[in-house]
């Protein structure tokens, strides 16, 4: 990968969580690809809230290559069927808006939805379950295990064209 792909910057806190400068989970990274590092977010009070963030800077969809978005559409079937086969997840909501403050970079919030959801949290209210407003946030004790079962899950069902680090 060429600089300018792999350009980050500097105001960025997805950026900056990329270079290992800030934390933004408690849990182990799950995986990273050539183009996508994907973790659990944190503090949430959902299991199998996880983010895939792309690994350069990029603010907005139509700025990723033609390859970013290959490696998107292997991934994403894959930990959507991670979350429904470890969570239990009912569906799987799939949102990118990239508008956060510090987060104007392009990731993707992939969540498993429970059969027993709540309706404080369906559709477009999930994130009252995300940030520092949440209550009672998942630890890194219950975090840690299902990041790495679901690590294992992408692994035995990974391409082996396709580039992973952990």
């Amino acid at each position: 990968m060429n600089a300018e792909q792999r350009s980050l910057d500097a105001y960025c806190l997805t950026c900056q969580a990329q270079q290992g400068f800030v934390l933004l989970t408690n849990a182990p990274r799950i995986l990273e690809t050539s183009h996508w590092r994907v973790e659990h977010a944190h503090p949430t009070s959902v299991r199998g809230w996880l983010v895939v963030a792309l690994v350069r800077h990029a603010a907005a969809l139509h700025e990723l290559t033609a390859e970013e978005f290959a490696s998107l559409g292997q991934l994403l079937p894959i930990l959507c069927q991670a979350l429904h086969e470890i969570v239990g997840s009912e569906k799987e909501y799939v949102m990118q808006f990239a508008e956060a403050a510090g987060h104007s970079h392009v990731h993707f919030h992939v969540i498993a939805r429970l059969p027993e959801w709540p309706a404080e949290l369906k559709g477009a209210h999930v994130f009252n379950g995300l940030g520092p407003k949440v209550d009672d946030p998942l630890l890194s004790d219950v975090l840690t295990p299902l990041a790495l079962t679901i690590r294992q899950y992408i692994l035995a069902r990974w391409p082996a064209a396709e580039n992973l680090y952990l």
